[in-house]
């Protein structure tokens, strides 16, 4: 039987389960480190040491990664586990349910250290807790992936539900930047007087309010009605294998890996450039992302229009270059002759013009990869490609907020700040080589 479109409701539903993995992902990459190494004048303390390893990382720039390490090796199992299940209800969804109390509930248990103040249990703890955090992710996210390309079976299918996810993901981004403020108001209106249980307060709310919003895409949409039907009975390694010896998807995961490193490294440091460089509030960093956000559901619907008629690699390279010049301004924070949240807004307006392309387009490319194997192959191992690009993309993660961390033994408070500027040229560089390596993507023209 020929699958239905799928209608808007359940397309604005898939975006729903996108904004709760992304404020819960978010959540995690920004505040995590601020929480357990926070910088100095903040109403908190150090809750794990500065330990530093061949003199030049510190050790948490080792233990936090790791987590995002073992998500992206996971991810492979779960992509054929999900592409060969036999499972009556689909290959997607009912892991997508299985997924999402399990990952709420350790996302929560990520931000309650044992210790209250500086200890090296606490790193332990951060280490155990983020494995069952990420294996839970990662069995929720790669399937729901995937189903981008089983549920956009029609004309423009794919695209809209790109458009979907990236503005999904972005709210979600927004909304965790508002936890410093959810913070400060709980301290305000409940007489919460220490600042690390009031923002344990705020991230549990927002983590139930993830969840039920992961919850929601798996609840209502019904994978045998609107999924094109497929089957893989291809072996792990074969799978894999086969996969990587695409060489067309190899140059996209180098590139897509680089570009998730560099902004990786700008996403750790985000609340330390807005208060330590530019001496904006914390409270007022949500307000900042909010101004992204509404740049990118200006330009987001533009996007399917531009594609239409440029190129999709013409215009992924532009957008990766042009990113590398937004992230080199971070370097000159506070330093340029214009008041210091005119320069917080212009980097959040650029960041969020060429955000919108590389949120949409990318995910599509997959798309196209994948599909474009499975006409010449006939095995439907979606699953996969879209497990092995989350594999590059998270270890291209965690080598960004390795680098981050790193950095900031060179300085993260202010009037010693030279680690957090440094990451601006990182992420600068890493734009560049995915622009570079992107140009040998064998793109087809689709414009008319």
């Amino acid at each position: 039987m020929k699958p239905e479109k799928l209608p808007l409701p359940k397309i604005i539903a898939y975006g729903f389960g996108v904004f709760g993995w992304s404020l819960s992902l978010n959540i995690v990459s920004v505040l995590l480190a601020y929480l357990y190494l926070p910088p100095a004048g903040k109403g908190l303390v150090n809750l794990v040491p500065q330990i530093t390893v061949f003199a030049v990382f510190n050790i948490i720039s080792l233990i936090m990664p790791a987590g995002r390490l073992f998500d992206a090796f996971i991810d492979p199992f779960i992509a054929s586990f999900s592409d060969r299940s036999k499972n009556p209800k689909g290959r997607r969804i009912p892991l997508m349910r299985i997924a999402t109390v399990p990952m709420v509930i350790f996302a929560i248990l990520m931000f309650m250290p044992p210790f209250r103040t500086e200890n090296g249990l606490n790193i332990v703890w951060i280490g155990v807790i983020q494995f069952g955090y990420y294996f839970f992710f990662g069995l929720y996210v790669i399937p729901y992936n995937t189903l981008l390309t089983e549920l956009g079976h029609y004309p423009n299918g794919k695209m809209q539900l790109s458009t979907t996810q990236s503005i999904g993901f972005m709210l979600g981004m927004v909304a965790s930047t508002f936890t410093a403020q959810y913070t400060t108001e709980i301290q305000q209106f409940l007489h919460v007087a220490d600042r690390l249980t009031a923002y344990q307060y705020a991230i549990i709310i927002e983590n139930i309010i993830a969840g039920l919003c992961m919850l929601l895409p798996a609840l209502v949409i019904d994978e045998k009605r609107y999924c094109k039907p497929g089957e893989s009975n291809e072996p792990l390694w074969q799978s894999l294998k086969t996969t990587l010896k695409n060489a067309n998807f190899r140059i996209f995961a180098f590139a897509d890996a680089s570009f998730f490193m560099g902004v990786a490294i700008i996403t750790s440091g985000l609340q330390y450039y807005i208060t330590v460089l530019l001496g904006i509030r914390e409270e007022e960093s949500g307000d900042l992302m909010a101004i992204m956000v509404v740049v990118i559901l200006l330009v987001s619907p533009l996007v399917g229009l531009l594609e239409k008629r440029i190129r999709k690699k013409v215009l992924i390279i532009f957008s990766f270059t042009a990113q590398a010049i937004v992230f080199m301004g971070i370097y000159f924070f506070g330093r340029l002759p214009i008041p210091a949240y005119a320069q917080a807004v212009l980097l959040m307006v650029l960041f969020g013009i060429f955000d919108a392309i590389l949120g949409i387009l990318p995910t599509t490319v997959v798309a196209d990869i994948a599909e474009a194997d499975t006409k010449a192959t006939g095995q439907n191992k979606e699953g996969m490609y879209f497990g092995m690009r989350a594999f590059f993309q998270k270890t291209g993660q965690t080598l960004g907020i390795s680098v981050f961390l790193m950095l900031t033994f060179y300085g993260k408070d202010p009037g010693h700040d030279l680690g957090l500027r440094l990451n601006g040229v990182a992420g600068c560089l890493l734009l560049l080589t995915a622009a570079a390596a992107y140009t040998r993507f064998k793109d087809q023209p689709n414009h008319f």
